[in-house]
């Protein structure tokens, strides 16, 4: 699949020119579109993965930038300002801070280093499903590990089976109690299903007892998170979970 990464900026300006020569040299196996001045009038292949580069230039319009912000909220794709300062009348700083990017002020940018964020950027997220009955859980959770993971979030058993039917996920985490399909009734359908019966589950519980974790073991479920351990705690165990399953399937190999 031909990767694309996008630029923003009026080609005749010399951070433009710099860039889009400096590039193509650097990253041959990329291809790069180029638009100016409204670089939303086009039909952009935007997804979550799409790289966006904007050339900053003392007499770009604020209303650019500004679109280009209002998107990356909307969708999330990658952004990058390159270049000069623009001057927008508002305090700078505080406003390009609110907006999720990487800034290389000035024009002598560190192209290598834009390089790396791109190909770390490029990499897919593995996407989680939370499944739990508590909509306070379901939000934590969510913030917790979407700087690193693509995160869905249902409320119910049958929710995620419906899920799980139209959408690819690389795992579930599963609330252990919940009303009227509990996380052990949903476990026992997702290893009922010739889809999903391989799809790894880790239980999100506050129950650590021995007669809890013994009446799912038949369901082999990938392990047990509880609900009482930090946002820190809960994000590297599950980063542990994916860097263990990489190992093992290279040792299988």
């Amino acid at each position: 699949m031909e990767r694309v990464i996008y630029v923003v900026g009026d080609d005749s300006r010399l951070v433009v020119k710099n860039f889009v020569q400096k590039f193509e040299e650097a990253a041959p196996d990329w291809k790069l579109e180029l638009f100016y001045p409204d670089p939303l009038c086009l039909e952009l292949d935007y997804d979550k993965r799409s790289h966006v580069v904007v050339c900053l230039s003392e007499d770009m319009d604020f209303q650019v930038v500004s679109k280009i912000a209002s998107a990356q909220r909307k969708i999330g794709f990658n952004i990058y300002f390159i270049g000069a300062s623009i001057s927008l009348g508002i305090d700078e700083e505080k406003y390009f801070n609110k907006i999720p990017s990487v800034r290389f002020p000035g024009y002598s940018f560190d192209l290598e280093r834009l390089l790396e964020y791109i190909e770390k950027n490029d990499i897919p997220k593995k996407r989680i499903l939370v499944v739990d009955d508590e909509p306070i859980m379901l939000r934590s959770i969510k913030n917790w590990l979407s700087d690193e993971f693509e995160v869905s979030v249902v409320n119910s058993g049958k929710a995620a089976m419906l899920f799980l039917d139209m959408h690819p996920i690389d795992l579930v985490l599963l609330d252990y109690k919940m009303p009227e399909m509990s996380g052990p009734s949903v476990l026992t359908k997702i290893r009922g299903d010739k889809n999903f019966k391989n799809l790894p589950v880790i239980f999100l519980t506050a129950n650590s007892d021995k007669e809890s974790v013994m009446s799912v073991v038949h369901l082999k479920p990938e392990g047990y998170i509880l609900k009482s351990k930090t946002p820190d705690e809960i994000r590297m165990a599950v980063k542990d979970f994916f860097k263990n399953r990489i190992i093992n399937e290279e040792l299988q190999k």
